[in-house]
């Protein structure tokens, strides 16, 4: 079996990208925080705005991202997806009664 050398390089070489991949990847970045901050101020839905913006510059809409830009953001989607339920969960759990509230004071042992 032959290997070619992005198979056996040890690092990821860097190839800097053209000014029209900065120049989308910036303006979606600036968008989405733009039309959240707005909707959010008006609505209180930014996450929807985020979401069309989503949807006008990946597959479904303009093409305009790579697929794996989009592979990318779900990957993140999905990390803040779990940050949020692991945040609720503390949430929850640090505003519930201890069933013995003297044994985590210093002191009383």
């Amino acid at each position: 079996m032959a290997m070619d050398a992005s198979e056996t390089a040890s690092s990821l070489p860097y190839h800097e990208p053209g000014i029209v991949t900065i120049l989308i990847q910036t303006s979606f970045l600036l968008l989405l925080n733009i039309i959240n901050a707005a909707l959010d101020r008006v609505l209180y839905c930014g996450l929807l705005g985020q979401v069309l913006v989503g949807i006008a510059w990946g597959t479904p809409g303009a093409k305009w991202l790579s697929m794996s830009t989009e592979e990318t953001i779900v990957q993140l989607g999905y990390l803040g997806l779990i940050l949020l339920v692991y945040e609720g969960l503390s949430l929850y759990y640090s505003s519930l009664p201890l069933p013995w509230p003297d044994m985590f004071e210093k002191g009383k042992r």
